[in-house]
């Protein structure tokens, strides 16, 4: 059975989370993303994604976190397992 390629358009990828390749975009070339251990702005930075890097979401799950007033969600990056800000990634809430 061959399988057949379908180009999602934004509003329809940004109904379909966790497990789902996204591209992290920063706003400003050469600005990189933070990879962080948890899901906040004060935990601790474990690598750093270059703006147009491809992430791979691991839930559709947004976590909240109230001193940056951002959501983060959960994704894998070279090998690395950790929460970026969901904004970076297209998923805004």
């Amino acid at each position: 059975m061959e399988k057949k390629m379908i180009e999602l358009s934004e509003e329809m990828l940004n109904e379909v989370n966790g497990g789902v390749y996204r591209t992290v975009n920063t706003g400003v070339d050469g600005l990189n993303a933070a990879l962080r251990a948890g899901a906040g702005k004060g935990t601790k930075q474990i690598a750093s994604i270059p703006n147009g890097a491809v992430v791979d979401t691991v839930t559709d799950h947004l976590v909240y976190d109230e001193a940056s007033g951002r959501h983060f969600v959960q994704v894998i990056y070279n090998g690395k397992t950790g929460w970026i800000a969901s904004s970076l990634v297209g998923m805004r809430r």
